[in-house]
């Protein structure tokens, strides 16, 4: 049985759910699934306006040789989590507000007091729930949003959850977050222990394409080869350097 003393550690109030003024906004007699994609799209639609705006200010601010504001930054999460949490209080003690409860733990930027709610809620209404399985992996993402609550919470399903599809599945995200943190042999036995639990094809690539990188990639491990071309269009290997101390900048925009 999971110990649901874990929600009675986590000391805070619940704060009063934000009602969002955006199209995100939902009535009490919406059906669920429906008020969930309705807030996804939603959600989608102002993240990709805010993604273009931030482009169109950096362009700017490089042009005129000024700082871009440090505001210009911050992704419209707010009223849409606290959508979220309005719909999953509606759904207080059902499975469907799992999915609310879980869009909050994906999409939460700054959203703290959201977070450690979405968490408790998870712990004291849904640790038992079959429907928790498809939102393990957030949990790992908002462990510095939440302190040691979701990483409690995590290590409860992975280890204790009476369906073995989601303790597969919470295995297989605390083993991600160990390989994260270089602890490849706590990554690796709970990977083994995912191909104990499940038939589930798709784990099971899973399982093995995180063992390739847990093992390829561990703190120690050989490199893998890396092909490129240099500031001068020079081909080159990694392995040209072997011996040599080497930094590698990985870098994007999205």
């Amino acid at each position: 049985m999971l110990r649901h003393a874990l929600a009675a550690v986590l000391l805070f109030s619940i704060p009063t759910a934000v009602i969002a003024q955006s199209d995100a906004s939902t009535g009490t007699q919406q059906d669920p699934q429906a008020a969930y994609q309705k807030l996804a799209k939603s959600f989608a639609k102002a993240m990709s306006v805010w993604q273009d705006e931030l482009q169109a200010t950096i362009k700017k601010a490089q042009e005129a040789g000024e700082r871009v504001p440090r505001s210009a930054y911050a992704p419209p999460t707010k009223e849409f989590v606290g959508t979220a949490q309005e719909l999953a209080q509606e759904h207080a003690g059902k499975d469907t507000a799992v999915p609310f409860l879980g869009f909050i733990l994906k999409n939460a930027s700054r959203e703290r007091n959201a977070v450690k709610w979405a968490v408790k809620t998870l712990a004291s209404d849904h640790a038992e729930s079959k429907a928790i399985g498809d939102i393990v992996d957030y949990l790992p993402k908002v462990a510095r949003m939440a302190g040691r609550s979701s990483k409690s919470l995590l290590n409860d399903i992975a280890d204790n959850h009476s369906d073995n599809t989601v303790r597969a599945k919470a295995l297989l995200a605390r083993a991600r977050q160990s390989a994260a943190n270089d602890k490849s042999v706590a990554a690796v036995a709970d990977l083994e222990q995912v191909k104990k639990l499940t038939t589930d094809q798709d784990l099971l690539d899973e399982v093995k394409e995180a063992l390739v990188e847990t093992q390829k990639l561990a703190v120690g491990s050989v490199a893998p080869e890396i092909d490129g071309v240099d500031i001068d269009g020079v081909k080159f290997k990694l392995s040209d350097y072997r011996g040599k101390v080497v930094l590698l900048d990985f870098w994007g925009f999205w």
